[in-house]
């Protein structure tokens, strides 16, 4: 493993949106964090000062899963299999290149629709979370939506990109 040094510049290529997203993912990862520490903490000194931190825990899980994926599909960082990928070269490699966008556009892009149903249906309702904090439906399903939205937008410029280059 290479020893962590200071954070680079993100190269040219990658949308503000998505530097931005990942910045709300760490954010949203170290209020994870302090919840976490502190409902633990006022837990076992017997009272929980966190009002629905189970709630609150898990929408920030969907931040700190959901917000790094634009940015990860722009580096092409997504775990691979590449057993048999690692040997091919031009052509072919391409070819599987294309068919994996294809696949993720189809995948998050269904997953990015069923969370804008989701949002229609929160919106107009008004559903929100029993407790203390009444936290609305709408919010994740919102920041869900435009997540995966983003990443099928990603994929599809990628998918451009890789159709218009030529073979090595």
């Amino acid at each position: 493993m290479e020893p962590l040094g200071e954070s680079e510049a993100a190269p040219t290529g990658r949308w503000p949106v998505e530097r931005a997203l990942g910045v709300i993912a760490r954010l949203a990862l170290v209020a994870l964090g302090a919840v976490v520490t502190l409902s633990v903490a006022s837990r076992a000194l017997g009272n929980n000062v966190i009002p629905d931190d189970v709630l609150v825990v898990s929408e920030l899980m969907l931040v700190v899963i959901l917000a790094p994926l634009p940015l990860v599909t722009a580096m092409r960082e997504h775990i691979a299999v590449t057993v048999f990928t690692e040997r091919l070269r031009g052509a072919p490699l391409r070819a599987l290149g294309i068919l994996g966008h294809l696949a993720g556009l189809a995948f998050f892009g269904s997953l990015a629709w069923a969370f804008f149903v989701m949002l229609a249906g929160s919106w107009e309702t008004g559903e929100y979370y029993e407790g203390f904090l009444r936290i609305p439906h709408w919010i994740g399903h919102a920041f869900a939506a435009a997540a995966l939205a983003l990443v099928a937008i990603r994929l599809l410029a990628l998918l451009i990109g890789d159709l218009a280059r030529r073979d090595d």
